[in-house]
């Protein structure tokens, strides 16, 4: 007898994951399956639309082997803003992903401070070159051909339909907040002509999955492919499902932290230090930062300490857990990315050691970046709320650690609910489908609900410390 269930697919930055997620939100399977990211030349990072394919095609096929599945549906998500240039329906050389950044002064040289205001009002995008038109238009200028972005790419292939769903169109920096469709303005700005561009559907609208989709992922034809959303706005998903809380903030750790503050209307920032992204359903948006460097810069710390030694990489962490608050004196600015988005949108900001003397050692520097990490957090936080948070909800690998997801509650100063998910965005997209009551996959999950001890006093004289020593003096285009 054949196990219902439906798929969530999230083309991540560095791998896909597959989830399998039952009728009653069990998760039947899950697999990872990564692909390489090219950087031959400085600011280059692409990867080929193949690469994805196949590994699409091997979790399809390793989730098939453990369980035998009857398919009920498909949702997608993805990483954005990444470029792929379509020839007919077949992409055009290797996508260019959200993380090149060789559009950046090309784009800077095309817009003045009062182009950059209007662009963040219709779009709530803080414009630079690693949106979908300028990357467009810097590398494939004038060129008669179709573009999406990544998850499109996939929902195409799927399905052989050429559309995307409004949290995704944010990403091309041409879709209206207002008017929930493309700008024709700003499309004749980037000599970008609307034909180009696909069509826009709702994150919860679906497609039969047609025959060469059906091959990809080893199903049937005719199953309903949701057309899903950016992966940000799938991990909120995955934790609040379509009614997520207006005083709640949802933080999203990986190798980038990803913020997001829930209202019902678009809510734009008078110095434009965050983006304004649609979420899943007809009426929510988010206030969204995002900061570009957390468990790559934990696994970079790892990896420079630690990296000959034998021991646990557990025992390595343990050590910095094992630290004062305030590591001796030592403050890490995390900016290990090469410039910040967060609220600080500074592309020429870098990381660096405040304090360091010869009586610090690695578990300084370790508890230090945790701490700057965690100040980071706090700096956003603050940005994104107009009256008090009541409550953060926090998921991947920071809900895992809970010695690190302490410190982040105490340098809050509130409560903080961590859920333990194999992969949010994947099972945001699963949930996409609506064969699965979001009660019942709460029921499923597990959360452990933090309170800040009496470090909470301690962290707010650090934190006060961290701000005078680096002050949100930024390079932001609104002030």
């Amino acid at each position: 007898m054949k196990q219902t269930c439906v798929l969530g697919i999230d083309l991540g930055t560095s791998a896909l994951k597959l989830v399998a997620l039952s009728p009653e939100g069990r998760i039947i399977a899950s697999v990872r399956e990564p692909y390489e990211t090219i950087a031959n030349c400085e600011g280059q990072a692409e990867q080929k639309c193949e690469d994805w394919l196949k590994a699409l095609s091997r979790a399809a096929s390793k989730v098939h082997s453990r369980e035998k599945l009857q398919i009920e549906g498909i949702g997608i998500t993805g990483q954005m803003p990444t470029l792929v240039v379509l020839n007919g329906a077949k992409p055009r050389g290797r996508a260019i992903t959200w993380q090149d950044s060789r559009a950046d002064s090309w784009t800077s040289e095309r817009l003045n401070q009062e182009l950059r205001e209007d662009i963040y009002r219709r779009t709530g995008v803080i414009m630079d070159g690693r949106y979908l038109a300028p990357m467009f238009g810097f590398h494939c200028a004038l060129r008669p051909n179709r573009f999406l972005s990544a998850k499109d790419f996939l929902f195409l292939t799927l399905t052989g339909v050429f559309a995307t769903d409004p949290s995704t169109a944010s990403g091309y920096g041409l879709y209206n907040l207002k008017s929930g469709s493309w700008d024709a303005e700003l499309c004749s700005f980037w000599k970008i002509p609307l034909e180009q561009l696909p069509s826009i559907m709702s994150s919860l609208s679906s497609t039969p999955l047609s025959t060469a989709g059906g091959k990809a992922v080893n199903c049937e034809p005719g199953i309903p492919v949701f057309a899903g959303c950016a992966d940000s706005v799938a991990g909120v998903y995955a934790l609040s499902g379509n009614a997520p809380q207006k005083d709640t903030v949802h933080i999203l750790t990986g190798s980038s932290t990803v913020i997001i503050k829930c209202d019902s209307q678009p809510h734009w920032d008078a110095h434009g230090r965050y983006l304004v992204t649609p979420l899943v359903g007809e009426h929510g948006y988010g206030r969204e930062a995002d900061l570009l460097a957390s468990g790559s810069a934990r696994e970079w710390l790892q990896s420079l300490f630690d990296l000959k030694s034998k021991n646990n990489p557990r025992s390595f962490w343990q050590s910095a857990y094992e630290i004062a608050p305030g590591a001796g004196g030592l403050l890490f600015a995390p900016y290990l990315a090469g410039g910040e988005q967060g609220v600080l949108w500074n592309p020429h900001l870098k990381g660096a050691l405040i304090g360091l003397t010869c009586a610090h050692g690695p578990a300084h520097i370790a508890r230090a970046l945790i701490e700057g990490m965690s100040f980071e957090i706090r700096r956003c936080v603050e940005v994104l709320e107009d009256k008090p948070i009541r409550s953060v909800w926090i998921t991947g690998w920071m809900a895992e650690n809970l010695p690190e997801l302490q410190i982040l509650t105490d340098v809050l100063g509130t409560h903080v609910h961590a859920v333990k998910l194999e992969s949010a965005s994947a099972l945001g997209a699963a949930l996409l489908t609506g064969s699965i009551h979001f009660t019942k996959d709460s029921a499923n999950t597990r959360t452990v609900i933090l309170e800040p001890t009496d470090h909470k006093h301690r962290y707010n004289e650090l934190y006060a410390r961290y701000l005078a020593e680096i002050p949100a003096n930024s390079v932001r285009p609104y002030d």
